[in-house]
Parts: C-alpha cells; structure tokens; sequence
C-alpha cells in the first residue's frame, strides 16, 4: 500500500512541475525552469522504477494510482497561478 501511495504523489508532483515547466518557460525564466527540470526527473524515475516493478509483479492495481495521480496533478497544476505569460507571446510565436 505505501508503494501505492508513493506512486500516486510521485506522479501527482511530476505533472504539477510538468506544467510549471511549461509556465516558466513562456515566462523566459531559466533558473527556475533548470531547477524544475531536476525535480522532474527525480520524480519520474521514481514512479517508473516502482510502477514497472509493481507492473512485473502482477500488480495491475498501480495502473489505477499512477493515472489517478497524473491527473489530479495536472488537473491542479493548471488551476495554479504562477503569474500570466507575456502579452505578447503570439507576437513571439508568428
């Protein structure tokens, strides 16, 4: 049970700093986007190491946290506020 749970909080974080990524980026601020990046990683390698061995195991219940914990986090990491993307961002893009 407390693999489950680690899953679905590893999963959760990884796609709330997925999105904050994303944010950081349109907002051109590199330290944080870098460092972002690291927690990522740790995340996602974490949640893959303990999701496959669960997986190889025969425990097909993890399936159920790792997508119910991606999709809470990038449910509220959309709802946050982390500051709104220059004015002229399609400016940028054409």
């Amino acid at each position: 049970m407390l693999e489950l749970l680690f899953i679905f909080i590893a999963q959760f974080s990884f796609n709330i700093l997925k999105v904050l990524e994303i944010r950081y980026t349109m907002l051109h601020d590199i330290k944080k986007v870098l460092i972002n990046s690291v927690f990522i990683n740790i995340a996602l390698i974490g949640s893959m190491f303990i999701s496959i061995e669960a997986l190889l195991e025969g425990n097909f219940v993890v399936l159920l946290f790792y997508i119910g914990g991606a999709l809470v986090g990038k449910y509220l990491g959309m709802k946050m506020d982390v500051g709104s993307p220059p004015k002229n961002i399609m400016k940028r893009l054409k």
